[in-house]
């Protein structure tokens, strides 16, 4: 086994460690896998023919911090115990975690005091820092209803009270009170990457007492920036590499669904892997874009590929795993796909009650179709 660095910070034994005095250490089978924890050093008597639990008894890892006493009255980590030619290996159930610290407490001697080692899994070294790599809608005119945001930086950002590294400016030079509704919960996708962020429904809507108080948020005709403070600190505690702006204009307000008749469709030969090229009328949701369109064949069956979204949003292009085969297919769309204001697939967001009845969507998915030649 290779062994990993690791730092004995206490032993309560009075003299200097010896080779055959207990300790323990982090070892990995080889560079790269989760480390585990080896005792050296105990009697064997104390390890032969022992269950699990006795193991325990000698020896058991548990998260540092604290005094002397409550690291060894402080619960271990689950996992198991085996023999090894030097002693006994604890492999943890899960990962232990760069950075942070462990301690083994062993006890050579039932009647006599445990000795505490300290133990670290060494961090990585930090990577470039962390940037924001885009701001989505990326156009630089959107519709004044705009109901969403997200933000994607190049790799992990401190969460928490997040609203305040963000500053939304009119062209007149004033500050937007309070544009965006502060979750609790903050939206963050599941690699720690991409933010979402709601402009307040209750000032996009229009009608509301939000908006009739406090005006909307985005105005036709309006310019606007928003600012991404450079202090925000990524999860190794270094600021980001530069402020962020992003300029735009605010365009007419967009209540029309979306509607994939609208969709123009550029069909690939048979035989070849070139893409399907899509292209939308108007931006959509660029997360849902992503997750909530795919092709399908005349069977149902889903044709595996990769879709890509570019073009301001405007633009999907799906590249097959396998050629084209001649046939009958089916672009495909999951009906609670959104555009940036929130209209979705034959429905709008804000619905006006003095117009015509927009009819309820029941269908879960909506499709157009086309032919490979």
């Amino acid at each position: 086994m290779t062994a990993v660095r690791a730092s004995v910070v206490l032993l309560l034994a009075a003299s200097p460690v010896r080779a055959d005095e207990p300790t323990a250490k982090l070892v990995s089978a080889k560079p790269g896998d989760p480390p585990a924890v080896e005792a050296t050093g105990l009697p064997k008597e104390l390890l032969a023919n022992r269950t699990p639990k006795e193991l325990a008894a000698v020896f058991r890892v548990a998260v540092a911090g604290g005094t002397a006493e409550e690291l060894i009255a402080r619960p271990p980590l689950a996992g198991s115990y085996a023999l090894t030619p030097a002693g006994v290996r604890f492999d943890p159930q899960f990962p232990l975690v760069p950075g942070r610290e462990y301690v083994a407490v062993l006890h050579p001697d039932p009647k006599g005091k445990p000795v505490l080692v300290t133990l670290s899994v060494p961090k990585p070294p930090p990577g470039p820092r962390v940037s924001l790599a885009a701001v989505y809608p990326s156009a630089n005119r959107l519709p004044e209803n705009t109901l969403r945001l997200y933000l994607q930086f190049s790799g992990p950002v401190a969460r928490g009270n997040v609203y305040r590294h963000l500053k939304l400016v009119r062209d007149d030079g004033v500050e937007v009170k309070e544009p965006f509704l502060e979750l609790p919960e903050e939206l963050w996708s599941a690699d720690g990457n991409r933010l979402t962020v709601f402009f307040h429904p209750g000032r996009v809507k229009r009608g509301l007492v939000p908006r009739e108080e406090d005006g909307p948020i985005l105005e036709e005709g309006r310019g606007y920036t928003l600012t991404v403070s450079g202090k925000w600190e990524d999860v190794d505690g270094r600021p980001l590499a530069a402020e962020f702006k992003k300029t735009f204009r605010a365009g007419p307000p967009d209540d029309h669904p979306v509607d994939l008749a609208e969709w123009s469709l550029m069909a690939p030969r048979s035989g070849s892997d070139t893409p399907l090229i899509v292209r939308l009328p108007k931006p959509l949701d660029r997360a849902l874009l992503a997750r909530m369109v795919w092709v399908e064949d005349a069977a149902g069956k889903r044709v595996a590929g990769e879709l890509t979204v570019g073009g301001g949003e405007r633009v999907l292009t799906f590249v097959p795993k396998a050629a084209w085969a001649k046939g009958e297919y089916r672009l495909v769309a999951d009906t609670r796909l959104e555009d940036v204001c929130g209209n979705s697939v034959g429905k709008p967001f804000e619905v006006d009650v003095l117009g015509p009845v927009t009819p309820k969507i029941e269908a879960e998915t909506a499709g157009r179709k086309f032919t490979v030649r």
